[in-house]
């Protein structure tokens, strides 16, 4: 009968656990910060709740990274992409476990799964649950790379020469003057002219802040299809980055360029320069997410691209590692409407990808 008893009492009490233990328990996930350069330190936050009186002596813990996040001092050939961790967690409670992460390329990451045990004293009914909490991390290209001195004093927002040039704001009109040898002939006022019978150049307000547009070749050459390297191309969208973060500390208003696809069908990918708010972080997440692989040259969708624009921007900057003819006719197009090309190849600075230019290419 005592043992009959013990047996009964031991059952009610599985079975009160088991209806209780869950109720009102809670678990939550983020990334401390939601958006990281690669290379910075990015930390998991667990949150646990209990708010019943009833305590949670045994509370077991499995985190599952996505590919492309490790747990910090953890190398690629671990057995388990995550953390393990158990915990006591009493009555009317809250626990938070921070997990170190470390990043190991660019992108959007999303949580996989966190297990959830709760156990009680003696681990005879221990309650399991799979959860998937809502928490994303975007990984954004690597801005501190080796860019040389004398390749940032041709960029006009570069260091360590900051520009002090002044440049036109095209949405606000000042007037008009003669023509005189070497204005682009977009500048001129064709209206005018054909009232005065005499060239008229269109004059624009001036300013120290324009539009920059970066135009990134994923490919080493063309046709596009004839080599293609993920590594040259990431150092490309690396540079990308850093120039875009030293644009926008100088004020001006950054635009994005590829011949990549970052959705199938829907054409390259293309980030108008703007000021509306929230510009930059799409700016940074089409950095993050768009592929290393590219999907045309360069000339035809930097042409297309200009010209979808609306305005023409001040500057091109064009990062390409080797330049095919359509990209060097394209850029002579835009040279001769009056607008400034700079130039930069990550492959001419360092070569460290072991490519090298073919003989009589």
């Amino acid at each position: 009968m005592l043992w009959a008893a013990a047996v009964a009492s031991m059952a009610g009490g599985t079975m009160w656990w088991a209806r209780n233990a869950w109720q009102g328990v809670t678990v939550t996930a983020e990334f401390r910060p939601r958006r990281a350069f690669l290379g910075e330190p990015v930390t998991l936050r667990l949150r646990i709740s209990n708010p019943k009186k009833l305590p949670l002596p045994v509370v077991r813990l499995g985190v599952w990274l996505p590919p492309g996040l490790l747990p910090s001092g953890v190398d690629g050939g671990a057995p388990i992409r995550g953390f393990h961790r158990r915990l006591f967690l009493p009555g009317h409670s809250e626990a938070t476990v921070d997990l170190p992460v470390r990043l190991l390329r660019r992108g959007e990451f999303w949580l996989e799964r966190v297990e959830v045990e709760l156990a009680d004293p003696f681990d005879l009914a221990p309650l399991y649950r799979e959860l998937a909490p809502d928490a994303d991390l975007m990984v954004l290209p690597e801005p501190r790379i080796r860019i040389g001195a004398g390749v940032r004093r041709h960029l006009p927002f570069g260091h360590p020469a900051p520009a002090a040039r002044m440049f036109e704001e095209r949405e606000r009109f000042a007037g008009v003057r003669p023509y005189q040898p070497g204005d682009p002939l977009n500048r001129i006022h064709w209206k005018l002219t054909g009232h005065t019978g005499a060239l008229q150049t269109k004059l624009f307000e001036p300013t120290r802040t324009a539009d920059v547009m970066l135009a990134l070749d994923l490919s080493v050459g063309e046709p596009y299809w004839d080599a293609v390297f993920p590594d040259v191309a990431e150092d490309t969208i690396g540079w990308a980055g850093y120039l875009a973060l030293q644009a926008v500390d100088a004020g001006w208003r950054v635009g994005l360029l590829a011949n990549t696809h970052l959705t199938r069908g829907r054409g390259p990918l293309r980030v108008p320069p703007s000021q509306a708010k929230g510009h930059e972080a799409a700016l940074f997440a089409a950095l993050a997410r768009m592929p290393n692989e590219p999907t045309s040259n360069l000339g035809p969708v930097l042409r297309e691209g200009l010209r979808r624009v609306g305005h023409e921007p001040s500057v091109v900057v064009v990062i390409s590692p080797d330049p095919g003819p359509s990209l060097r006719l394209e850029i002579g197009r835009i040279r001769r409407r009056g607008m400034q090309v700079v130039e930069l190849s990550p492959l001419e600075v360092k070569p460290r990808w072991g490519w090298t230019k073919p003989a009589g290419g």
